[in-house]
């Protein structure tokens, strides 16, 4: 089959624009995985790089500035992330500076984000380590966001019943707001209350009038000077039983003197003196006499008569 010029003409404009396109393809890509451009590498290392694969992007304030060039594993709890960076942006990339990975929106694919170090701070050089975060796991924040969930509903049939138990009024809190006996029970509990206030009230008044045993002894003084009266006549009579027997006394030490008793006087100390000593004997101590009736009539007597004769001899003295 003879090609005639213009299909020789077409396919070199077809050959020509698939050449375009895939310069242009070439060239996206290459610019893409900062192929052409001044590239400078960093590395970090994590725990877990959660799903981050080699060719994601590195962002730094919101800008893509490089991809992610390798990931190695260096141990069984470290991985290795080497990051080809743009050369723009390595005068803001500095010591403290941190890398931590993160997602394209929320389902989007991982990428590696920086943030700027501090201001003061020696510039991070081509090769050296820049800081890391370790991702979060988010398997565990699914399975405790599941438990917590499990936990929700089991709570949320409990308030369900704790609610269908207040509705029908079972409870102290059911009846208080589903039915009247507790209330109309706290009524006449209030009720007492009043009442007895009102009694207190009645009974501090009457104490305060003086009335009763209790109002006289706080607002009144007669009962203080009931008191009084009956203090100054026990302390006469006091003074009465002194003087009677010092009276006694004085006459007992008269008649001990007196001739006509001085006999019956050394025969009672004869007396108590033999007591003592039968008392001793027996084992008891006994150093009181008791006088009969008979005795105690005599003693009287010649009390009386030794306080005439001491009178008698008072009047014959000039």
């Amino acid at each position: 089959m003879k090609v005639t010029p213009s299909q020789k003409i077409g396919i070199g404009i077809f050959t020509i624009i698939g050449i375009l396109i895939l310069v242009v393809g070439i060239f996206f890509i290459g610019k893409n995985k900062n192929m052409f451009g001044n590239t400078f590498t960093v590395y970090g290392t994590f725990n877990t790089v959660g799903g981050l694969q080699a060719g994601n992007k590195i962002r730094f304030a919101g800008i893509d500035v490089g991809t992610v060039e390798n990931i190695s594993i260096v141990s069984d709890t470290m991985v290795r992330v080497d990051m080809l960076l743009q050369s723009k942006v390595k005068p803001f990339l500095k010591a403290t500076s941190m890398a931590s990975i993160g997602s394209d929106g929320l389902m989007g694919d991982k990428l590696i984000m920086i943030t700027a170090g501090g201001s003061g701070v020696t510039l991070l050089k081509d090769g050296e380590k820049i800081r890391t975060t370790n991702p979060l796991d988010f398997d565990k924040t699914i399975a405790r966001m599941t438990k917590v969930a499990e936990n929700a509903e089991v709570l949320s049939r409990s308030l369900a019943g704790i609610t269908v138990q207040l509705s029908e009024g079972k409870g102290s809190l059911g009846r208080l707001l589903y039915k009247d006996d507790l209330a109309v029970s706290m009524e006449g509990a209030v009720n007492n209350v009043k009442n007895m206030t009102g009694s207190l009230a009645g009974v501090s008044s009457d104490i305060k009038s003086g009335r009763g045993s209790i109002g006289r002894l706080l607002y009144s003084d007669e009962l203080a000077k009931s008191l009084e009266a009956t203090a100054a006549g026990a302390k006469v009579t006091m003074s009465t039983v002194n003087d009677a027997a010092f009276g006694f006394s004085e006459n007992m030490k008269a008649l001990q003197g007196n001739i006509l008793f001085r006999g019956y006087f050394k025969r009672q100390a004869k007396s108590k003196a033999k007591a003592k000593e039968a008392a001793l004997q027996n084992g008891t101590d006994s150093t009181e006499v008791e006088f009969d009736e008979q005795e105690m009539k005599e003693i009287e007597a010649a009390a009386e008569k030794a306080q005439q004769d001491i009178l008698k001899r008072k009047k014959k003295v000039p």
